[in-house]
């Protein structure tokens, strides 16, 4: 792992890794799989394709999405044990959300799943143009999602990852970008605890509490970031450890191993997988970096071992579950969350983050006071967020239409202030 290393005081020596009865989930061509850590073992669970969204208590259940749902919770050879339909959600704009949860995260006692819902709304009376994103708690143990009005609906924030059994770290936008959540039925009551002049919008806690990583700023420039914490979680502001050399913007997911030293991260080599052997405000030595699996995304790091072999259907005929049929729900669109930008990355070629709800062909077309300035294309492997790079633009403008089309049908229009 290439990171700048800088000296400071307060430096934590590390103890050399050794070998952990632990294992990371993680996504791998639309199915999920489990792995030890060095990828000695990998074992796939699924089948079917199109899984998203992998996440594991400390006694290794399993809970991961396949396309829009329900959450599919599994034992930790991949064995079914139950689904949790979600309900639909009030968004932060009025608007409603459809139930398509995501960003699941497990608390550490398998008692509770957290998740997300993203989409693209546009009431009545509402201003247009923005992804709306809410975070959700749900016992685990249930079959119908437990109502929101139980654990809140926190508004405008997303990726939850927990910090004891009942907190979470949440991310949102500016004023919110790391905040805690304590679990209570309050809605939008999360609290911020860094505030940067640029955006935070992925990471996560060690379980010691000790260190942070979140990914920061967006596009091309995306970043990894490492800070140390000092003081109390949700305190005083964490110091700054180091940072990867090089932004990528496929950085995503770190996820902490249960020693509070291993890393594993989503990035444009696949899943990579670090231990630190220094790490304080200032300084970090992580060398001994590698490649769990080239094609993978999302990993989650936990405790339990992984299986020796996936779960296989019992070749006796089963009853089937009996067959519910939920109302059909509204096509999830494809959405823009881009709001601002400035004339020099226009003349870079902006990097527009799109949602897309599957896989497909994505088309972005610039146009300033009704004439196309630049366009840009990118194909989605599956449902998720992508990067959609524009052509570059040297006229001088104050302001751009963003329109997106999704396999070939218009789905969203945005406008951006160009400052």
């Amino acid at each position: 792992m290439k990171m700048s290393l800088l000296l400071a005081t307060g430096l934590v020596l590390l103890a050399p890794a050794v070998a952990n009865a632990d294992s990371i989930v993680y996504i791998d061509q639309g199915n999920v799989w489990s792995a030890a850590p060095d990828g000695s073992h990998k074992v796939q669970l699924t089948t079917g394709g199109q899984w998203h969204s992998p996440t594991q208590a400390d006694n290794g259940t399993i809970a991961a999405v396949q396309g829009t749902g329900p959450i599919q919770v599994m034992a930790g050879d991949g064995k079914p044990l139950h689904t949790i339909t979600t309900p639909p959600a009030k968004s932060g704009d009025g608007g409603t959300f459809a139930p398509n949860p995501v960003q699941l995260s497990f608390s550490p006692d398998g008692t509770k799943i957290a998740y997300a819902y993203l989409a693209y709304s546009c009431p009545v009376a509402s201003s247009c143009g923005s992804i709306q994103r809410s975070v959700f708690y749900t016992d685990a143990g249930v079959t119908t999602a437990t109502p929101h009005s139980v654990y809140g609906n926190q508004h405008s924030v997303s990726n939850p990852e927990w910090v004891t059994n009942s907190r979470t770290l949440v991310f949102g936008g500016y004023g919110r970008q790391v905040a805690i959540d304590e679990l209570d039925a309050g809605d939008y009551n999360s609290v911020p605890w860094m505030v940067p002049n640029g955006d935070m919008g992925d990471g996560e806690l060690t379980r010691d509490g000790r260190k942070l990583a979140v990914t920061s700023d967006y596009g091309d420039n995306l970043k990894l970031t490492f800070f140390a914490v000092t003081g109390t979680v949700g305190g005083a502001y964490p110091e700054f450890a180091c940072e990867m050399t090089k932004p990528d913007p496929k950085f995503h997911d770190p996820s902490w191993a249960p020693d509070n030293a291993g890393i594993a991260f989503g990035s444009s080599k696949g899943i990579e997988v670090s231990r630190f052997t220094q790490f304080g405000p200032g300084v970090c030595a992580a060398p001994n970096d590698s490649v769990l699996t080239p094609t993978g995304t999302e990993p989650d790091w936990g405790p339990a071992n992984p299986p020796a072999a996936a779960y296989k259907v019992p070749s006796v005929p089963q009853t089937p579950p009996p067959v519910t049929n939920p109302a059909p729900q509204p096509a999830p669109k494809a959405s823009i969350s881009l709001t601002k930008t400035t004339r020099k990355a226009l003349r870079k070629g902006l990097a527009v983050k799109v949602t897309v709800p599957g896989a497909g062909k994505v088309k972005l077309v610039a146009a300033y006071k009704g004439k196309t300035v630049a366009t840009g294309t990118a194909r989605a492997k599956q449902a998720g967020t992508i990067t959609v790079k524009l052509g570059k633009v040297r006229k001088n403008v104050k302001s751009l239409t963003l329109k997106l089309t999704f396999n070939n049908e218009a789905s969203a229009s945005r406008a951006v202030r160009v400052r």
